[in-house]
């Protein structure tokens, strides 16, 4: 619904304490994040510009780090070892989980 309407041309917000949410950030999607500090309840937005500024990476790429590193709330099992940063790094140098695959299979020809 937040992606049709922003589509649209709506500016959309969305309110959770679900980090998993920032893949849907962007122009006109801005996730709202609420946490306590000192007793009082403060929000943190993040848009496109927030993700990339704090990740270094494109929202929608989110999915492909939580791939690696694994989320146990959600059943995704990742890699033994691979945590954030290294995630990251690899998606930033990679990409995708495929185009890392294939540069793995690429070395593995020679």
């Amino acid at each position: 619904m937040a992606q049709r309407l922003g589509e649209k041309g709506y500016d959309v917000t969305i309110l959770s304490g679900d980090r998993d949410t920032f893949q849907l950030a962007t122009d006109k999607i801005t996730i709202r994040i609420p946490r306590t500090k000192m007793g009082k309840t403060e929000e943190d937005d993040y848009n496109k510009e927030k993700i990339i500024e704090e990740y270094g990476i494109e929202p929608k790429s989110l999915i492909e780090v939580k791939g690696l590193m694994g989320d146990k709330s959600d059943n995704i099992p990742g890699i033994a070892g691979v945590g954030e940063k290294t995630a990251l790094g690899i998606i930033k140098k990679y990409q995708t989980i495929d185009n890392l695959y294939e540069q793995i299979e690429n070395r593995k020809s020679r």
